[in-house]
């Protein structure tokens, strides 16, 4: 078996360099994110932040300490860009009237963001992928199966590209369960009770994306297993256009998809520890097995969740 080794290095991307700028906390103690050079450059406009070219910070005015004003400031400014023509892609097209919490110090709410706008600040995101499958001793033909959603045509990202069988970003104010019952069904029409029943934590994954634009996305990405066997399959169908169909894959033909890039990348990469977890890839198999591992749980510099 060849190395899975770039799925990953596709996804843990980032590389800090002089060009991004660290954002910083009111304080100008805590650091936030990474913004791009060209975010840079629209921020040194704005009243509301503090840009030091020496130190390569920007940081949030210090007359915005309460989480009410944060939060006032951020929607006045996201819906100012709105109308740029050159965020019309990231902000105009992909606002989600969604909004993501940035957390600091660990754990304790800093600012809401329109989710849209919260990628322009390389703030962490969080969100949660949910492998459906079908284990190999309830196979009709013994292999390990996968039910494999291809995205929409069209979808703001990644349009057309393979998919995890439910994937959701974590807004305000769900928490994880509550994200978890309501993206099964938006995205697969699984029902809550089936859910509830057959929903199985299995760990988090985290890295650093560097976008095709140059935006560093640091990630957090809860992951999920859950049986769903043959008989089953009727159960799942396309809800919010999200995804166009699902498909059933045995475990050959999801490995040539994942090393032919059909996966969305990091769906790539949650496909990658799920083989791992379930003994598919294993450190005798894979020569870069510990380098893959780690770098699926990269330790994030920025207050987490």
């Amino acid at each position: 078996m060849s190395s899975f080794l770039s799925v990953i290095e596709e996804v843990d991307s980032f590389k800090k360099t002089d060009a991004f700028y660290t954002f910083l906390d009111h304080e100008g103690r805590t650091a936030l994110g990474y913004i791009d050079p060209n975010v840079v450059e629209l921020l040194q406009s704005e009243p509301t932040f503090v840009t030091n070219h020496e130190t390569k910070t920007i940081a949030i005015d210090s007359q915005f300490d309460t989480l009410k004003k944060r939060n006032e400031m951020f929607a006045e400014v996201a819906n100012r860009w709105r109308v740029l023509p050159e965020l019309d892609e990231i902000l105009n097209k992909g606002w989600r009237n969604e909004l993501y919490v940035v957390y600091n110090p660990s754990k304790t709410p800093y600012a809401y963001m329109e989710r849209a706008f919260s990628v322009l600040f390389g703030v962490v995101t969080y969100g949660v992928h949910i492998n459906g499958y079908v284990p190999p001793e309830l196979s009709s033909n013994g292999k390990l199966k996968l039910y494999i959603p291809r995205r929409s045509k069209n979808k703001s990202t990644f349009p057309g590209m393979l998919d995890n069988t439910v994937a959701g970003g974590i807004g305000y104010p769900h928490g994880l369960e509550t994200t978890i019952i309501k993206e099964c069904f938006e995205e697969a029409g699984l029902e809550e009770d089936f859910v509830r029943k057959n929903i199985k934590n299995t760990g988090v994954l985290t890295y650093i994306y560097l976008t095709d634009d140059g935006r560093a996305e640091p990630e957090v990405e809860y992951i999920c297993d859950i049986i769903i066997k043959e008989d089953e399959a009727h159960l799942i169908s396309p809800q919010d256009g999200e995804a166009e169909d699902f498909k059933l894959m045995d475990i050959d033909e999801v490995l040539k998809h994942v090393e032919n890039r059909a996966f969305k990348p990091n769906c790539g990469l949650v496909i990658v520890d799920f083989l791992i977890r379930h003994g598919y890839i294993t450190a005798e198999s894979e020569p870069d097995y510990l380098e893959i591992v780690s770098r699926c749980h990269v330790k994030l510099p920025f207050p987490t969740r």
